[in-house]
């Protein structure tokens, strides 16, 4: 027969272990971790009333993103709410988002009207030492220098990184969306697909 003390001391044990596996897979739970996202594409429709967005990528894809007052949406001439993106369908947009379990809700939108980016599908080459720079390397072997926008997203599929991280990711297979501005190619969104396919 065991000592009553040893028993309760057992007893703590198992249930302090048992504590800390539950807090520790409540702290990986998707809930209270968010995951920051940028999704590239169309705006198909704005509806106001139920406050979301349906954008569709290249690959013909169409995804719904909640907005809430403070969805912050830039290029339409200054700082706006969501709502302002009504009427502004057929407009290429980036949208920052946040992935809360099954929600997603946009935290920022770039519009850049009907014709403003342009997708570069290629390798990840250079890294300039500013961090501000990159070389994508394109299937034709053709090398070509962007800058990052102040307001580029990293993106991966764990979630967007910072430009800081991006010297680790040479080699890596990427899709970017550049507009010209100023005579330069400056990067809004840049997808990190992982290694290098070429």
């Amino acid at each position: 027969m065991r000592h009553p003390i040893a028993k309760a001391v057992s007893i703590c044990a198992f249930l302090l272990v048992a504590l800390r596996i539950q807090s520790g897979a409540a702290l990986a739970s998707p809930f209270l971790h968010p995951r920051r996202h940028t999704l590239v594409g169309e705006l198909v429709r704005t509806d106001i009333k139920a406050k979301n967005l349906v954008i569709r990528t290249a690959e013909g894809a169409e995804h719904v993103v909640a907005y809430t007052g403070r969805t912050v949406v830039h290029g339409v001439g200054r700082s706006a709410d969501a709502g302002y993106l009504a009427g502004r369908e057929g407009s290429q947009i980036v949208v920052h988002y946040t992935q809360r379990g099954a929600t997603t809700t946009a935290d920022e939108v770039d519009v850049f009207g009907h014709a403003g980016l342009k997708e570069v599908d290629g390798t990840l080459v250079g890294v300039g030492k500013d961090g501000r720079h990159v070389v994508i390397r394109t299937k034709d072997g053709a090398e070509q220098t962007y800058d990052l926008g102040q307001d580029a997203a990293i993106d991966t599929k764990d979630g967007t990184i910072d430009a800081g991280d991006l010297a680790a990711k040479k080699g890596d297979h990427v899709v970017i969306y550049h507009a010209q501005e100023g005579g330069r190619k400056v990067i809004h969104a840049f997808d990190d697909l992982g290694r290098k396919i070429y």
